[in-house]
């Protein structure tokens, strides 16, 4: 090409002119001659953009202007780089570009044009300049080209522009720009394609946003798109969640870009059609081969046919993962084990549970992790790797289209691993060796043991676990030796993997209950709450049942003067307890005191962890819910109702059975419907039977330390909490080889950093907790929103309690806001209107609690206790899982 050629047809346009047209341009050539639907065009070369400055004398002026700008300030900056765009527009262009380009332009015969850069330095593999230069769309004339044409060379000279060139060490007067003019599509949807997930590497699947309109609402930043991930290399959607793009950019009469306002139900819909996916996922593969390497492509369609507007290299994508990079963690078990834990704890679990944990669900599905690891120690925390669930995923027929979005709420972490699970490239995934035909065959003998785990077998479980503990219970363990006792945690480790063993029975019935709730919604209600309220006063749920013993027993205190003065006094219970031995009423008082902690004390906070004392340890902490209780008697009444929620819940069964008069649909309702209440009452009972389990072997830890502690080989009792079990055993038989003492202060060193640090629910790769920053919280957020777990609306003043074995109570009519809840927040359950929580699912211990008790809940809200404070009146609506902030 000759160089008084200032403009060219992209049909002419070769490789070798690369310095001319710029990458972006030349991208566009490519793509063309592979025959992809690109808009037809022509390119004004960098040689008119040459031709202007040098024509106007404007060389010396840029040479002095970036030499000032090396000296000022970015405000100083800022002003003199805006002057020099002015003069670059203002100045008049040569006649022989300006015939050439209006020459092209009526030769195209485009209603519109746009106009857009495209820079001799531009998407170069090394470096991007994506968003750096300008575009004019809705152009209609020549003369309105021409303007916009030097506005695209000016926006060489934006002060990003300058910097990005001045750190990555571009000489400024070396780069030159041409631009793009094209028909313009007027998009009916348009957006953005990824050949490679940027998260994961050229690995990654293709990752294809859409909004409604012209692209500049998406690029702007103004409208919220349409997600898709693609399978590479099937092309089967792994995932999808639609957004609500309240507006679109359109062209108005004018031909000026303006926003006008989307209809809701348009706004909600899908802005693009499994064949429009399908298409510019297979488009995206062939690009990616022709050029190499992964690229961002912007797209858009108009009256059903789909137009390429141009492509990029991404050059911000890592290239070499190791595999700690590629694992996903999760701390699911944080309801149970939400601090650091100790040693002596962990050993337990592994010796207990083990990577076992999850084989026989894995074994069901005919999977086998290998030696993939189930879970990794993070900060001190336990952290399950959810890499082996998302292969799980990838590898069940009907899994796959789940929508996992459902169950996350506003937790950014846990929206993210929803996302991550579904679109995580498969060389990341473990190889779970699994075999579809074997899986088909197997299916309906897995169908028949699940048919088979009916509630009386669940009783039976339950009546079995409770005997042996009943049994270690009754174990006088202060007249065993040392070496016995630590016998005795053998077996009774052996006891806990016999409990663990039954957690192919809690799969089961956690099956059941989502299928209950779609029986529900399609043969009985629209109504979203009748699950719950199916689910709620079921009355046998020992967790349940230890909140409104509790309130008993403060209301019996309260019918005696005598009694409810010594509860008040603030004294400590060592202090009062021998005086209610003096009266009666004081003694009846005492031993329904003693039953609770018979039957509840085995209850705390975070209750896997050995280290941490239970209710039986703690009376001062019960003592102070029951002084809280007694104040609140005559605001509320838990126990009346609770037995009027009973009430209902059987009078809405029957009404369910009266309206199923198909005799199979009132069978099947009654089967899920029996499955599901002693489904939720078992799995809290078991876990409760669990924890009675490691209060004996806590009992016989602190026993050992005790002793140890006498003989001199550790310093204080607590120290045998920082001793993994075998070397417990070690020091008990005197045969350690290690300096006992520097490890136990090694280990109570890290404990203590640990606690320090709070990690993030879901962490991606690896962790550096000196690095770690927490995400920023916006605080002034009004509205939030979660997953509803337990229908109701209820507005009142918040309560945020971050522990559960504070001074802070639950006043009757308040809010709960917690970060999670276990067994051991359930009696502030018992005043309060309602529960909202960070974190939480389905099936779990607050989830069902709430249900039980009739208390409107949402879980999964995010960062609700850093958002709410105390005091705040919220409304909280948990048919549609949405909390106001209202005061």
């Amino acid at each position: 090409m000759q160089k008084k050629h200032f403009v060219i047809g992209l049909d002419s346009i070769q490789d070798k002119d690369a310095g001319l047209v710029g990458s972006k341009t030349l991208s566009l050539v490519h793509m063309n001659r592979m025959g992809l639907p690109v808009p037809p065009g022509f390119c004004i070369t960098a040689t008119a953009y040459r031709k202007h400055i040098e024509r106007n004398n404007l060389v010396n002026h840029i040479t002095s202007t970036i030499e000032q700008l090396r000296t000022v300030s970015p405000a100083s900056q800022k002003s003199v780089l805006s002057d020099l765009r002015k003069t670059i527009a203002q100045k008049p262009l040569a006649d022989e570009p300006r015939k050439q380009i209006e020459q092209y332009y009526q030769a195209l015969g485009a209603k519109h044009v746009a106009v857009r850069s495209s820079a001799t330095a531009e998407d170069l593999p090394e470096h991007s300049f994506a968003g750096q230069y300008d575009t004019h769309l809705g152009i209609v004339d020549p003369d309105a080209c021409i303007e916009a044409v030097k506005k695209c060379w000016a926006s060489l000279w934006t002060q990003r522009a300058f910097n990005y060139r001045e750190k990555i060490g571009i000489d400024h007067l070396k780069v030159d720009m041409a631009v793009i003019i094209q028909s313009l599509i007027e998009a009916d949807a348009s957006g953005v394609l990824f050949t490679a997930d940027p998260r994961y590497g050229p690995s990654g699947n293709i990752v294809i946003e859409a909004c409604f309109g012209l692209g500049q609402a998406l690029v702007s930043g103004k409208v919220t798109p349409d997600r898709l991930v693609v399978h590479r290399k099937n092309l089967s959607l792994l995932f999808r969640e639609i957004s609500e793009k309240k507006i679109e950019c359109v062209l108005d009469k004018e031909s000026e870009v303006k926003e006008q306002a989307i209809p809701h139900e348009k706004s909600i819909t899908w802005s693009l059609n499994e064949k429009q996916i399908k298409f510019l996922a297979r488009i995206a593969r062939k690009i990616e081969t022709e050029f190499g390497c992964p690229q961002d492509i912007e797209w858009a369609i108009y009256k059903n046919k789909i137009y390429l507007l141009q492509s990029r290299p991404i050059t911000a994508m890592s290239q070499e993962r190791s595999w700690e990079d590629r694992q996903i963690w999760h701390a699911t078990p944080r309801e149970v084990m939400p601090d650091v834990v100790t040693p002596v704890t962990l050993s337990m679990l592994l010796e207990a549970v083990g990577q076992e944990l999850f084989d026989p669900v894995l074994r069901m599905l005919c999977c086998d992790s290998g030696d993939h690891p189930l879970y990794s120690i993070i900060a001190g925390r336990l952290y399950f790797n959810a890499n082996i669930w998302a292969a799980v995923i990838r590898c069940l027929p009907g899994v796959r289209s789940l929508d996992l979005m459902e169950l996350t709420g506003d937790h950014e972490g846990f929206r993210e691993l929803a996302d991550r699970v579904q679109t995580v490239p498969d060389e990341d995934l473990p190889d779970l060796k699994f075999s579809l035909l074997r899986f088909i065959v197997k299916l309906p003998l897995t169908i028949i043991g699940v048919l088979f785990n009916t509630p009386q077998k669940g009783q039976r479980m339950l009546a079995k676990i409770n005997a042996k503990n009943e049994k270690w219970r009754r174990l006088d363990i202060s007249s065993l030796s040392a070496i016995q006792i630590t016998t005795c945690c053998q077996k009774l480790i052996l006891d806990f993997r016999e409990i663990v063993g039954h957690i192919m029975y809690l799969v089961s019935i956690f099956v059941v209950i989502p299928i209950l709730d779609k029986v529900c919604t399609k043969w009985l209600s629209e109504d979203s709450t009748c699950t719950g309220r199916l689910l709620a006063g079921l009355e046998d749920m020992s967790d349940a049942i230890a909140g409104l013993e509790l309130w008993k027993l403060a209301t019996l205190a309260d019918r005696n003067p005598n009694v409810r003065l010594l509860i008040l006094s603030g004294h400590d219970w060592r202090t009062i307890q021998p005086k209610f031995t003096q009266t009666d009423a004081g003694k009846n008082f005492l031993k329904s005191w003693c039953d609770f902690m018979n039957r509840h004390g085995h209850h705390c906070r975070a209750e896997l962890e050995l280290y941490n004392r239970r209710w039986s340890e703690t009376p001062d902490y019960i003592l102070k819910l029951l002084r809280s209780y007694i104040t609140q008697i005559g605001k509320v009444d838990p126990v009346q109702k609770f037995n009027n929620l009973v009430q209902k819940r059987q009078k809405l069964e029957i009404q369910c059975r009266e309206k199923l008069r198909n005799p199979l649909k009132r069978m099947i309702f009654n089967r899920l419907l029996v499955r599901s209440q002693q489904g939720s009452i078992f799995r809290e009972n078991v876990k409760s039977e669990v924890i009675k389990s490691i209060t004996v072997m806590r009992k016989m830890i602190v026993e050992l330390g005790k002793r140890l502690s006498e003989k001199g080989i550790i310093k204080n009792q607590d120290d045998i909490f920082f001793l993994q079990l075998e070397e417990i055993e070690s020091a008990v038989q005197d045969k350690t080889k290690v300096d006992i003492h520097q490890l136990i202060a090694a280990r109570r060193a890290e404990y203590d950093k640990n606690k320090t640090i709070m990690p993030p629910d879901v962490i991606f790769g690896k962790f550096d907790p000196d690095k770690y920053v927490p995400e920023p919280v916006d605080t002034y957020i009004e509205t939030l929103s979660g997953l509803a777990v337990s229908p109701g609306i209820a507005t009142g003043k918040a309560r945020v309690v971050l522990r559960a074995d504070t001074d802070e109570q639950v006043l009757a009519g308040e809010i709960l806001v917690a970060p999670f809840t276990d067994p051991g927040w359930t009696p502030y359950f018992v005043t309060a209107a309602a529960v909202v929580m960070d974190q939480g699912g389905i099936l779990s211990h607050g989830s069902i609690v709430a249900r039980e008790y009739g208390i409107p809940a949402i879980v999964n809200v995010g960062n609700a206790t850093k958002i709410i404070k105390t005091g705040q009146t919220i409304e909280v609506d948990a048919h549609r899982g949405v909390i106001k902030i209202l005061q």
